[in-house]
């Protein structure tokens, strides 16, 4: 009462049509309305909030790195690239050297000793320990020959999660036999757990691929056969899902997240020259193909043996933004059966759109041990996001 008789202007606001005001608000002031009072921050961090806000946008922008080794923090460079196809750049300043994995706008990146998990958008930056077994510095161990990584999302409790599959001989460090460990790191609680290995040996993978609550590895258990290995991030169980038929005998094929579904590009270079992709239902796990892009006389066909092509995004009109291993950027709109050229030097990461979610304030897991120091203390390393002034945007009831 006594604070109402000294703000006697001041009104109370109900906590959803608060939401409702939060989420017609620019990025920049929600950022800011964070530090106006603890309620506040506990509406525009919810998890109805944060996915109410995403299903909201109504264009994904494409992230791209802007390669620099000066060993600063990754973070997200301030403006935006605009270029042909009314497709929007926006820079992740960073190694691009280094491996990373994109899920819902957050990014996870592999150190040599560390795994840093990024949100751009709120400028928070988490760092963890790889757990258990070696670090990834340690000699040839840093090499994708021997580590299997993945970064996604349990759809059922809204948990990111970091999976590890240690492929390493540890035979050329210190004369023991192969190694194999699997095991997941919950980005909330900082915590590793150890996976129970799928019934049969796991050798080559290609790099992994999130979509609709899993993860996905391109797998090779024979010399001629590829199959995808499919890791339930809620369950936490690996199975193995069957690829197309006409796909396993081509040269040249990756797996992406195409709209959050698993598809599968193929890229054909010798009696013709086209990109196919096929996509997945995720319940009964079965492929349909979704196109088939030309490129002879429609894309320069230099270099078109060591050539390949990975999708990005498809707009609500069909038309799909592609890119080769060159950084070349095309869109291809299927009405008018055309590839319309973008940019050049683009290295593209992934589609990127706006993620509100709150990384944790606190991690308690501990950086590794390094190789050749089995007494090496054990710490802690958070690295909290920027602070911003507090901007008062109308007169509430705390």
């Amino acid at each position: 009462m006594e604070e109402e008789e000294k703000n006697p202007s001041s009104i109370y606001i109900v906590a959803d049509l608060l939401e409702d005001i939060f989420l017609r608000l620019p990025l920049k002031s929600i950022l800011i309305s964070k530090s106006v009072s603890k309620r506040w921050r506990s509406i525009l961090e919810s998890k109805t909030f944060v996915e109410r806000r995403m299903s909201l946008q109504k264009k994904r922008k494409i992230l791209a790195a802007y390669n620099c080794k000066c060993g600063w923090e990754p973070r997200l460079l301030p403006g935006s690239s605009q270029c042909k196809g009314n497709e929007e750049i926006v820079y992740l300043h960073c190694n691009a050297a280094q491996p990373s994995f994109t899920c819902d706008g957050l990014v996870c990146i592999l150190e040599p000793r560390w795994i840093d998990v990024l949100n751009p958008w709120t400028r928070q930056l988490r760092r963890y320990g790889f757990g258990f077994g070696t670090i990834f510095g340690v000699g040839s161990a840093f090499s994708p020959r021997h580590w299997a990584m993945g970064f996604g999302k349990d759809k059922v409790t809204g948990s990111y999660k970091v999976v590890k599959m240690c492929l390493i001989s540890f035979s050329e460090i210190c004369a023991r036999d192969p190694e194999v460990e699997y095991s997941v790191l919950d980005v909330e609680t900082g915590e590793w757990r150890m996976l129970s290995p799928p019934p049969y040996k796991v050798f080559e993978v290609r790099k992994s691929e999130c979509a609709n609550g899993s993860i996905y590895w391109l797998h090779k258990p024979t010399e001629r056969a590829w199959t995808i290995l499919a890791l339930d991030l809620h369950k936490e169980e690996l199975h193995n899902i069957s690829v197309p038929d006409m796909s396993v005998t081509q040269e040249i094929f990756q797996i992406v997240n195409l709209e959050d579904r698993l598809a599968i590009a193929n890229t054909y270079t010798k009696t013709e020259w086209k990109l196919e992709i096929w996509s997945m239902d995720t319940e009964v796990e079965t492929w349909t193909k979704t196109y088939s892009i030309d490129l002879e006389n429609r894309v320069a066909s230099r270099e078109r043996r060591n050539r390949w092509f990975t999708p990005v995004s498809v707009s609500k009109q069909g038309n799909i933004v592609f890119y080769d291993n060159h950084k070349r950027l095309f869109k291809y709109y299927p009405r008018k059966n055309e590839i319309l050229y973008l940019s050049a030097d683009t290295c593209v990461i992934s589609p990127f759109f706006e993620n509100l979610a709150p990384l944790p304030q606190k991690s308690t897991l501990h950086t590794p041990i390094i190789a050749g120091e089995p007494n090496a203390p054990l710490t802690t390393l958070v690295v909290v996001g920027s602070i911003w002034s507090p901007l008062f945007l109308f007169s509430v009831k705390l």
